[in-house]
């Protein structure tokens, strides 16, 4: 699977699953934002031509079923050092809260991190 297939496929799943839509806030330059039916945000950066970037409330996602997709974990207190993709922020559940950026590189991988923020409905 090409990046932009990747990209495509993505973009697919947050779109179509069943509870998932936009942001209220829309999407911005460089970050689609939406949300999931429970208020959890999912961030979708999807420029990259190796991987694409999924992010999420570190405190929505089970960490542990998740280690095996490469990752960074944001502390809310530092962002001013680690510097999250700022285009995030105009989607409030986004703000104060750490984050977790997923570095997808297959469609499984994605799929695994929407199911464990959005949950399975609609989700192969």
């Amino acid at each position: 699977m090409t990046g932009e297939e990747l990209r495509q496929a993505i973009r697919a799943l947050l779109e179509s699953h069943p509870c998932i839509s936009m942001s209220k806030a829309g999407h911005a330059t460089h970050a689609e934002r939406y949300m999931t039916r429970d208020g959890l945000p999912i961030g979708f950066e999807p420029e990259r031509v190796r991987f694409q970037n999924l992010w999420v409330r570190a405190d929505s996602v089970r960490q542990h079923r998740l280690k095996d997709i490469e990752h960074v974990f944001y502390d809310h207190s530092e962002f001013d050092q680690s510097k999250p993709n700022h285009n995030l922020f105009g989607e409030n559940a986004f703000k104060d809260c750490d984050l977790i950026r997923f570095q997808v590189t297959d469609l499984w991988q994605a799929v695994r991190v929407i199911r464990e923020v959005a949950g399975e409905a609609g989700v192969l």
